[in-house]
């Protein structure tokens, strides 16, 4: 019979959900466990299940791994992260910069698909025995997960545009910085970017359904826990009618918008770098200006430097895939569900892993989650004058570490 794809969940929007052939040839000869519900619509799509593709439909040691282990590890980090650093944004005033209302839109969109795309493979995998049944779901969950965790991929993407350019302008503009980076502005800007998102995604909820399958088994051995129907979100759905075909062409645009953050991101930093080179040795030789301001604003773009290209690394290999499946570009169905599975554990890690370069590369960033979630905790032997004494020098330090690099 014809190669298999295994079905992903489609709550990322990615277009390879859909790559599952519902016309497969229903007849096959030898001895089988066949059951078939004579209730079910005889028009139902169909997927004939035998020993050979069951793996693809059912949990394998890897799949239970990665569902109960390794999803809600990464989703602890990142709920908690990123919601940390929205209230270390929240609560202290000095770190309301520029930069960071960039950053907390961010830790936004990680925070929208995170919150979304991972707890539906639970709810999927205690409901059903076969991998990414949707029949609990339904498809009022399919469009909602589908389109707002596309709209933060692409929020996501035109937010780290802004920030390298914050950055540039700050750097290699100075002149012009006050002018072009102000609070008001990033606020408008970040605005704008949602509403984008928002609305171009809008198509999302128009064409994302949930539709049942006939399985038909045709397996040597079939666990009586195995349901006689399987229900796939799908992106759009018939996927080979006209509407369809359509619309998944014009994802290419999606995929070209994704892309675009690379060439972008790396000529503009190459500039900061370059500018923040030639700011070093410009202080070295005349012996003047600050040091100090020169090194935190390297290190805020060192850091930088790091989330976006981990984005770039995390987000480029479904980018990928995408266009292999917009064009239909067939890859063997083991391969594809190796890339697939990986491909999803890079983006949720992506989602989780912001807060922790913060805090790594940050001496601003750990010095304000200090003040927001440590500072308040009472020390053994410490009186409360102490304390509130520690809490003013706290934030005064950081205050003035920010103000070297506005």
């Amino acid at each position: 019979m014809p190669g298999r794809h295994r079905k992903m969940a489609g709550t990322e929007g990615y277009t390879l959900v859909d790559d599952q052939d519902h016309t497969m040839n229903n007849t096959y000869s030898g001895s089988v466990n066949f059951q078939n519900n004579p209730e079910m619509d005889e028009s139902m799509p169909s997927v004939n299940v035998t020993d050979e593709n069951l793996h693809l439909y059912v949990y394998s040691t890897v799949d239970t791994l990665l569902v109960t282990v390794v999803m809600p590890l990464i989703f602890s980090i990142g709920v908690l992260g990123n919601l940390a650093v929205i209230a270390v944004f929240v609560r202290v005033r000095s770190m309301r910069t520029v930069t960071n209302h960039y950053l907390v839109s961010l830790a936004v969109a990680d925070l929208t698909f995170i919150l979304l795309s991972v707890p539906q493979f639970w709810v999927m995998y205690v409901t059903s025995p076969l991998f990414g049944d949707y029949r609990v779901l339904q498809a009022g969950y399919c469009k909602l997960t589908i389109y707002l965790t596309e709209s933060s991929i692409i929020a996501s993407c035109f937010t780290v545009i802004l920030v390298t350019f914050e950055r540039y302008v700050a750097i290699c503009w100075p002149h012009k910085f006050k002018e072009l980076s102000t609070k008001p502005r990033a606020v408008l800007l970040c605005a704008l970017v949602w509403v984008f998102a928002l609305g171009y995604k809008i198509p999302t909820l128009c064409f994302s359904t949930v539709v049942e399958s006939r399985i038909v088994w045709m397996v040597s051995k079939k666990a009586d826990s195995y349901p006689d129907s399987i229900f796939y979100c799908h992106f759009c759905y018939p996927k080979n009618s006209s509407p369809c075909v359509a619309y998944k062409k014009s994802l290419t645009l999606d995929q070209i918008m994704l892309l675009m953050v690379i060439p972008i991101t790396m000529v503009m930093y190459s500039l900061i770098v370059l500018q923040l080179q030639k700011l070093a040795k410009s202080t070295m030789i005349r012996g003047t200006g600050s040091s100090s301001s020169t090194r935190m604003k390297k290190q805020v773009v060192r850091m930088l430097i790091v989330t976006i290209t981990l984005f770039v690394i995390c987000m480029t290999p479904f980018r990928i895939l995408n266009l292999f499946d917009i064009y239909n570009f067939t890859l063997p169905p083991n391969s594809q569900w190796v890339l697939v599975n990986v491909g999803r554990i890079m983006l949720y890690t992506n989602c989780s892993v912001n807060p922790i370069i913060y805090n790594i590369m940050s001496d601003r960033y750990r010095q304000a989650f200090h003040d927001t979630f440590l500072c308040c905790l009472p020390k053994r032997g410490e009186t409360n004058h102490e304390q509130s004494s520690c809490n003013r020098k706290t934030t005064k330090y950081t205050a003035s570490m920010w103000a070297e690099t506005k």
